[in-house]
């Protein structure tokens, strides 16, 4: 099945004031959002719309070659490259990381042969899966990032409750490296770049002047600047977290990638880089998060699950420094649609564009469900300080009864400043959403083993309160 699209969107001079609009109004300097859609004769329709400067430092206009930061988005990339050695025999999804990877062992020793490829790509191994630690920009980053979680710690125990891991994906591309007898970069190139016939996507920052980059803003933490947001100091994250986070490319080459994912594994240049049971294993629910989300539906290989209504979308996002991306597909109605842009306002004038287009298409952007708290409910049991390694929030409550979420950076990645605290709206007696007018975030109070938690795609264990 296919929808068809309005011939207007995302070419009149009336979507081109929308978007340069949503960039003044969210405080992006730069944008790309493209669209692709499949018809079953194979033909294709490609859209791309642009605004605005690569920074603000240089005034370099975006255009459609302009490259920004998937961020991790790359980790569907890394999973595809897993998926490669799946088809070829080389690996199974039950197969243990210490039986590619002999030496790979983490602080909670006991879990370090109980780990799993499926755990990996599905956040379920328990590793502290926020931990950023620079091994340098050679060729060797990765082995030595791996033999670093030697001293991370584990949140849960291997297969319990997912918690976002972008520790994991790095174990998984040196999975890839040891496999192919090559640096996960130039696997990358070798099978997935050269065979969708892709021009403007890269990993390495030496490569970056050979493009049109785009530069991350940071909210200014100078009230008297007259700045909203100024450019980055740094341009990407360290090398080391490459397979969790660090392909850069134009919104196009990221569509051609998704549509090689919506055709089950073939890309639009007839090249298949996936058999089709492993495309659509990929976005087959791996992990029940309904207990958890009204939005996410589920969490397949890589891949986020998401109930637009009409269809389901099969998606994943990305922030690095000071750079947003998402990508949603729709593979049921042969749909993909993506945003980049160069300012953590991108995650609001990303939702308020896909929001737009998907009512263009019939697909309604997901809300989180409002299901109410009981008459007799008491939220002081929610109240208190919960971190991972790199985030705190803390829960509070005014004299007046209103939650407030307050987040701050316990160590710096992104160069973020701390923001306000955000009112909190409770939607049942144990979730609530921070800032309910931006943002479609839902956090839930778990209890783990006696151990308290806040989940918010990350497990946040509570230290206090």
């Amino acid at each position: 099945m296919s929808v068809t699209i309005p011939s207007d969107l995302l070419t009149t001079p009336e979507w081109q004031e929308r978007l340069d609009s949503l960039a003044k109004k969210h405080s992006v300097p730069g944008v790309q959002v493209g669209l692709i859609a499949l018809d079953s004769a194979g033909d294709v329709d490609l859209r791309v719309l642009t605004t605005g400067v690569t920074s603000l430092a240089t005034g370099v206009e975006v255009t459609p070659e302009t490259i920004f930061q998937y961020g991790s988005i790359t980790k569907i990339w890394t999973t595809t490259l897993i998926m490669q050695l799946v088809d070829e025999g080389k690996l199974t999804l039950d197969t243990l990381v210490v039986d590619v990877l002999p030496d790979f062992n983490i602080a909670n020793s006991e879990y370090s042969g109980l780990i799993t490829v499926r755990h990996l790509l599905t956040h379920t191994s328990g590793i502290d899966g926020d931990l950023f630690t620079d091994t340098g920009y050679g060729d060797d980053c990765i082995e030595k990032y791996v033999a670093s979680l030697s001293t991370a710690t584990s949140i849960t125990e291997p297969g319990g409750q997912l918690s976002y891991c972008n520790s994991g994906f790095t174990v998984a591309g040196r999975i890839i490296e040891v496999l192919r007898g090559q640096a996960w970069d130039d696997v990358l190139v070798d099978y997935l770049y050269e065979p969708l016939g892709l021009s403007h996507v890269i990993t390495r920052t030496k490569d970056a002047p050979l493009f049109r980059a785009a530069v991350g803003h940071l909210a200014s933490a100078d009230p008297a600047s007259g700045e909203e947001v100024v450019p980055t100091k740094e341009w990407v994250l360290v090398r080391s977290m490459g397979p969790a986070g660090v392909i850069t490319g134009t919104v196009e080459d990221l569509l051609m990638f998704a549509s090689a994912h919506m055709r089950d594994g073939l890309g639009l240049n007839g090249k298949r880089i996936l058999s089709e049971e492993s495309a659509r294993l990929m976005r087959t629910p791996q992990f029940d998060l309904s207990t958890v989300s009204t939005v996410d539906k589920a969490w397949g290989l890589g891949w986020v699950l998401s109930d637009w209504g009409t269809a389901m979308a099969v998606r994943h996002g990305g922030a690095t420094i000071g750079q947003i991306a998402s990508l949603h597909t729709f593979p049921e109605v042969n749909v993909a649609m993506s945003v980049l842009t160069n300012s953590r306002g991108g995650y609001l004038l990303a939702k308020e564009l896909e929001t737009a287009i998907g009512a263009e298409l019939g697909l309604t952007y997901p809300k989180p469900l409002d299901e109410g708290v009981s008459d007799d409910f008491d939220s002081s049991g929610l109240l208190g300080t919960y971190e991972t390694t790199t985030t705190r929030f803390e829960l509070t409550r005014r004299e007046d009864g209103q939650l407030l979420l307050a987040a701050s950076a316990k160590v710096e990645v992104d160069g973020e400043p701390d923001q306000p605290p955000l009112q909190a709206h409770l939607l049942s007696n144990s979730r609530f959403v921070a800032d309910p007018e931006g943002s479609a975030t839902e956090f839930q109070h778990l209890v783990i083993d006696g151990v308290e938690f806040l989940y918010g795609g990350r497990l946040y264990r509570k230290v206090s309160g």
